[in-house]
């Protein structure tokens, strides 16, 4: 399996969800989110990356659509999408 797909895949998602969506879009991008967050902090955890592997672990219970967090407005989940976008963008050759 083509591992950019962990990285393009979150990507398009949130950029996806900045445009007025109904609520089960948001569900899946949760989803996918969290998958591959959750395959980074993996992937890291192999190579000893322990700080990276908390963060995407951070990320990946962030984005859980099982205990979805609520953060209220759009905004904020706006700036938390630009953040994780780009952890995800700065990571993508570690793992």
């Amino acid at each position: 399996m083509n591992k950019d797909i962990f990285w393009i895949a979150p990507l398009v998602v949130m950029g996806i969800g900045l445009l007025p969506m109904p609520y089960g879009y948001y569900f899946l991008s949760r989803l996918v989110v969290c998958i591959c967050a959750i395959y980074y902090a993996m992937q890291l955890s192999n190579l000893n990356e322990t700080t990276l592997v908390w963060a995407f672990g951070f990320f990946a219970f962030l984005y859980n659509p099982i205990i979805p967090i609520h953060l209220g407005s759009k905004g904020l989940w706006i700036m938390v999408n630009i953040i994780t976008a780009g952890f995800f963008i700065v990571n993508k050759d570690k793992a």
